[in-house]
């Protein structure tokens, strides 16, 4: 285990916003699968800048999904759900039993002042990981809208999988039931991206500012140093995708263990959102429940075992975008009405025009016919202000349990619901 979190130590790991697994990382420990569990777990390993701006970059990705692994209490488990970091993924695999693991993990870089180019830096970086690691790619991420409204920008690497890595291996070879299901939850979403080479390449800006890959390159067309990027840009995946090489490898080292490999894909996080949320409704429902309550969550404010235990019907934003409050908006109108909605809207650190208005997730809360509320904590912090990620443990924790625990959800009938749910439009199921 010292092995593990050493190897671990300079990792952060690639979830929106440090959202964790199924384990509520973010808080500081983590929430086991098995319901009503719960057991410390290894402090997140966090990123500490190597001393010198040239200081070569050391990482061992083996030993991250190691890691990420050995958070799951030992035995058998009847599936799996792999993929893209998403709230909804994670309340998915809740209500399957099973655990979620991420095909991808984020390094911050650097500190970059403005007017400089970020190139430079980013690709020293990614060629000491790739070097080290033959199996992944990076992305690096410079976005110096969203994380440069302090007067200096900062960027990141996404590092992907594009095979599975032995800790992977062992546990759909080792800990799963015969004939379980291999469930990756992929993100189809387009960015334009500049290719360094070698498993390497540039993004600027991401989908955090509610901005376009076009309204980045319009601007950096204009001269504006510091945001342009080196070479022509390409469309191609979003950083929050996975790569193809592992969805191929999946699919033929499960198939050779005898457990079939079904696909979610969604173009953008809101449909996967309503999708789940449907689900667990209809799951509820089945269980002699009411399901007509509501719990809203956005970023890193989210906690998916108090929501089960509960008996809440969760939808989870992104970010606190007006688009991402729009979206919901839409998907509330559509279903029936709900009883009580609770909504935490992590406040985004900046007011940027592209955010919600509190007055705007305050409607999203009116939508309930008897109790509507925006947490009080996150409505007095937004939009400047900051909440711990913990804070959506601490307010959901305060429902009163909903016993007893419903049977979990057959992954067959899981998918189908899925396929069938109002949110079809951007939401395939293979």
């Amino acid at each position: 285990m010292r092995r593990r979190v050493e190897a671990a130590r300079d990792i952060e790991l690639l979830w929106p916003n440090g959202l964790g697994t199924t384990l509520a990382i973010a808080s500081g420990r983590a929430l086991a699968f098995r319901r009503g569990v719960s057991r410390p777990a290894t402090s997140t390993p966090q990123w500490s800048a190597p001393r010198g701006r040239h200081a070569k970059r050391e990482l061992n990705a083996a030993a991250v999904a190691e890691w990420l692994v050995g958070q799951f209490p030992g035995g058998r488990y009847s599936g799996v759900v792999l993929g893209s970091p998403h709230g909804a993924a994670v309340h998915l695999a809740l209500a399957l039993g099973v655990p979620w693991l991420p095909v991808a993990f984020e390094v911050p870089t650097p500190e970059v002042a403005a007017g400089e180019q970020p190139t430079a830096d980013g690709l020293r970086h990614a060629r000491d990981i790739l070097d080290a690691n033959p199996d992944v790619t990076v992305r690096q991420v410079y976005d110096p809208v969203w994380r440069g409204w302090s007067g200096t920008t900062a960027a990141y690497a996404v590092v992907r999988w594009q095979r599975l890595p032995p800790a992977y291996r062992e546990f759909v070879a080792d800990r799963l039931t015969p004939d379980a299901p291999v469930i990756m939850v992929r993100d189809v979403s387009r960015w334009l991206t500049v290719p360094g080479g070698a498993g390497y390449t540039f993004q600027l800006g991401s989908r955090a500012s509610g901005l376009t890959p076009g309204d980045y390159y319009d601007r950096s067309d204009t001269g504006d140093p510091g945001i342009s990027g080196e070479g022509d840009p390409e469309d191609s995946d979003g950083e929050r995708c996975v790569d193809r090489g592992l969805v191929e490898d999946l699919r033929r080292y499960a198939t050779a263990h005898s457990h079939p490999v079904r696909q979610v894909l969604y173009r953008h996080p809101d449909v996967l959102s309503g999708a789940v949320a449907d689900l667990y409704r209809e799951w509820l429902r089945e269980g002699d429940r009411t399901g007509n309550r509501l719990a809203v969550e956005c970023g890193r404010l989210l906690d998916p075992w108090h929501v089960l235990r509960a008996g809440l019907v969760p939808y989870w934003t992104e970010y606190p975008l007006r688009s991402a409050v729009r979206s919901l908006t839409w998907w509330l109108a559509g279903s029936e009405p709900f009883t009580s909605v609770d909504v935490f809207p992590e406040p985004p650190g900046m007011p940027l025009p592209t955010v919600a208005h509190l007055s705007e997730w305050e409607a999203v809360a009116g939508f309930a016919t008897r109790h509507g509320l925006v947490d009080r904590r996150c409505a007095r912090a937004y939009p400047s202000g900051m909440v711990p990620a913990h804070h959506a443990t601490q307010a959901l924790r305060g429902h009163p349990y909903d016993l007893p625990y419903l049977p979990h959800v057959d992954p067959d009938a899981a998918l189908s619901a899925l396929a069938q749910s109002s949110q079809t439009d951007g939401l395939l199921v293979l």
